[in-house]
């Protein structure tokens, strides 16, 4: 679906306010000391992230019928504001919380949630980047970036491949990088 810019973008302003929250939260209930296993989770939560980001855009993304087709409409007009409703992902990262709170504590929820949020608003930041950023620099940041731009264009225009968009790691385990010259002219 197409989105205005507040609407495309409201979670990359809300989700560091949720990660601030749950992390004052964590210091507030251990007498303002963070607790190495917050932030062991956090750590975990944002690994975590970069596989679930892989596996949600390999699998669904690309195989389920009515999310092929309106991620389809991403990868005809990508320089568009396309995206998920934002309750969507609300829906999804407090489910996750739920389920980890039930499973294990409510440490171990915060930490794991604010990792895996974290690990979205870098896909969403480098996700954006990649599709509407000047990248011409030649800082580390720029450099990155424009490797992941490269990346993605491949997924683009390519084969299947190159699902994570953050790292490639998942993609060379996995046997989906694309080689640089596999790709098709647009």
């Amino acid at each position: 679906m197409n989105h205005s810019k507040i609407s495309y973008y409201a979670e990359l302003f809300l989700y560091p306010i949720v990660v601030a929250a749950l992390l004052l939260f964590d210091l507030a209930s251990n007498g303002v000391a963070l607790q190495p296993r917050w932030l062991l989770a956090a750590a975990g939560g944002t690994l975590l992230w970069t596989l679930a980001e892989y596996l949600v855009h390999r699998f669904l993304y690309h195989e389920v019928a009515i999310l092929k087709q309106l991620h389809g409409l991403h990868h005809a007009r990508p320089s568009d504001l396309i995206g998920a409703p934002i309750w969507v992902s609300v829906v999804i990262f407090l489910s996750f919380f739920v389920l980890v709170a039930s499973l294990a504590d409510l440490q171990t929820a915060s930490g794991t949630t604010s990792g895996l949020l974290t690990g979205y608003v870098l896909y969403l930041l480098v996700h954006d980047a990649v599709h509407h950023w000047p990248l011409a620099g030649q800082s580390l940041l720029q450099s990155w970036l424009r490797s992941c731009r490269l990346r993605h264009v491949r997924h683009h225009r390519g084969p299947p491949g190159n699902f994570g968009v953050v790292t490639g790691v998942w993609d060379h385990v996995f046997g989906t990088a694309l080689a640089p010259g596999r790709t098709r002219n647009a």
